[in-house]
């Protein structure tokens, strides 16, 4: 029998929190047969009074229902009730450590193409790993797959079906030796890795994608772009990137709520800065570290305590 991550613990699915093991979705389903699935990667944080909590919990609800809208599934559930859903999980699995969630909803229908009905609501949490910048170091290539873009399939929603692109340029980069793809839109600019928003440090100054750049809208690209600007004031632009812009930038780092920070060394084997993490990802990676764990009290509006 195959073993999942969250294997053993407890899952709300369609009503009620049960064991992993029966939050089943069939076969026949739209949410299988045709990847009619909308999800949210957030994050919960221990912090310094060991109280637990919500990373920008709104943010991902908002951005959830956004992609349920453009996906058109049909439900009647608030916020609030979701927000609900999310705490009941983390206690239900009585975790006390910092927590990786998917809150996650699907298409139950036998997966008609226009099928926008009946929609399941799941939600797991399973602890997070806690892994150093140097640890996570990775070296990345840029992809011959170009990312998707808003008049196919929006990247802008988090669909389960958008993620096929970037698992085609993922494979083929680890068979090539890198550990990450960076795709390009179909002009030749920069958008995106395959699970994660990208920023670069050249001469000083923030560069990243815009939001209409066929990227997801990253409620961590967001968080970070506040945290350059507020606490370490270095002025961030977002604007096209080219490929070839990457190779001469000192930091390079990839960023989004599983990956958090994640430098990038290496592009296409162009050493980055010195090859080693950079002093501004190390310090918006403490600055961000900071802020989800309640350290920095100006940003304890972004927190919702279990």
């Amino acid at each position: 029998m195959v073993e999942f991550a969250a294997a053993g613990t407890k899952i709300y699915f369609n009503g009620e929190i049960v064991p992993e093991r029966e939050a089943t979705v069939h076969v026949l389903s739209g949410a299988v047969k045709y990847g009619a699935t909308v999800f949210e990667g957030i994050c919960a944080y221990l912090g310094e009074q060991n109280q637990l909590n919500i990373f920008r919990l709104p943010d991902h609800l908002q951005r959830l229902q956004d992609s349920m809208r453009i996906m058109r599934f049909e439900h009647d559930w608030s916020d609030q009730y979701l927000a609900e859903v999310v705490g009941d999980v983390l206690q239900a699995n009585d975790l006390h450590e910092d927590a990786h969630i998917r809150l996650s909803a699907y298409v139950l229908n036998e997966g008609f193409l226009d099928a926008t009905q009946p929609v399941a609501l799941g939600c797991l949490a399973v602890r997070r790993h806690d892994t150093s910048l140097t640890e996570k170091a990775a070296r990345a290539q840029v992809s011959s797959w170009h990312r998707i873009e808003d008049s196919s399939m929006p990247p802008r929603i988090k669909c389960a079906a958008n993620y096929q692109n970037g698992r085609l340029a993922t494979i083929q980069a680890r068979a090539d030796g890198y550990n990450e793809a960076i795709l390009l839109t179909r002009s030749g600019k920069v958008a995106e890795s395959a699970g994660a928003c990208l920023m670069a440090i050249r001469d000083g100054i923030v560069i990243t994608p815009t939001v209409t750049g066929s990227i997801l809208e990253s409620v961590t690209r967001a968080t970070l772009i506040e945290l350059f600007e507020r606490e370490l004031s270095m002025e961030v632009q977002q604007r096209e990137i080219d490929r070839t812009e990457l190779y001469v930038c000192q930091e390079v780092f990839l960023c989004g709520s599983g990956y958090e920070v994640m430098p990038i060394v290496d592009i296409d084997g162009y050493r980055i800065g010195d090859g080693t993490v950079g002093k501004n990802t190390q310090a918006i990676f403490d600055t961000y570290d900071a802020a989800t764990r309640g350290a920095n009290n100006r940003y304890d509006h972004w927190l919702t305590s279990v």
